[in-house]
């Protein structure tokens, strides 16, 4: 997936319906079928020269997405009827974990990720 993220990083205007990629299972891995825009074709040496960023960027969407489920998974804990309920050393706890959560893009390194650990309570 990281050619098309290569091509985004190069040209990032390019709509997704202006080029077509196709990845074989031959070993060769994903390749350009299709270029229809008026944007030149970028050569190897080019896309080359952003796939450590194109690669960071995958990896982050990624990271992105099971942020925002665990994020999703804890929200019952802020619903108004639950939140109550909480004592205020569990309050604390969730509202630190839930930050921490919202903050890992920034924090994370995406070779390496570790996500928050959620309170052993919350289950």
């Amino acid at each position: 997936m990281s050619l098309y993220y290569q091509i985004k990083e190069l040209y990032p205007d390019i709509k997704d319906d202006e080029f077509m990629l196709q990845d074989d299972s031959n070993g060769k891995g994903a390749y350009i079928r299709e270029w229809k825009t008026a944007y030149p074709k970028p050569t190897q040496v080019e896309l080359d020269s952003v796939k450590s960023i194109a690669i960071k960027k995958e990896k982050l969407i990624e990271i992105r997405e099971k942020r925002n489920k665990l994020l999703v998974k804890s929200d019952v804990y802020c619903f108004v009827d639950s939140y109550n309920k909480l004592t205020a050393t569990q309050k604390t706890e969730i509202e630190t974990y839930r930050q921490a959560l919202r903050d890992l893009p920034t924090t994370i390194d995406v070779n390496l990720p570790v996500y928050p650990v959620k309170p052993t309570w919350a289950d």
